[in-house]
């Protein structure tokens, strides 16, 4: 599961944002960079946190790393996952790259 990108045909990734969409209420950004979706109560929420990941860097729209969280409507229980944004200048700052 490194790389989701291509791990999916244009079709099943239509199928999985559909419900993905359908069971999110919410998308939240903290000020930390962090990334939460709040989905319908009853959801499995590492199924949810799995699409996310899967959706986001299928899009490859955003930047940077980070580790984003679903959770439930009444907030008792959460899934984290790790957003890799793939981009080529990524660990630059970090000094990874020279």
């Amino acid at each position: 599961m490194e790389d989701l990108r291509r791990n999916i045909s244009k079709e099943d990734l239509n199928a999985l944002k559909k419900k993905f969409d359908d069971g999110v209420i919410e998308s939240l950004w903290s000020e930390n960079g962090e990334l939460t979706y709040i989905i319908k109560d009853g959801l499995d929420l590492n199924e949810y946190a799995l699409a996310a990941k899967q959706i986001l860097e299928s899009e490859g729209d955003i930047a940077h790393d980070f580790t984003g969280k679903v959770t439930n409507k009444s907030k008792t229980e959460s899934a984290r996952f790790d957003y890799k944004s793939g981009w080529f200048l990524d660990g630059l700052a970090d000094g990874e790259i020279e």
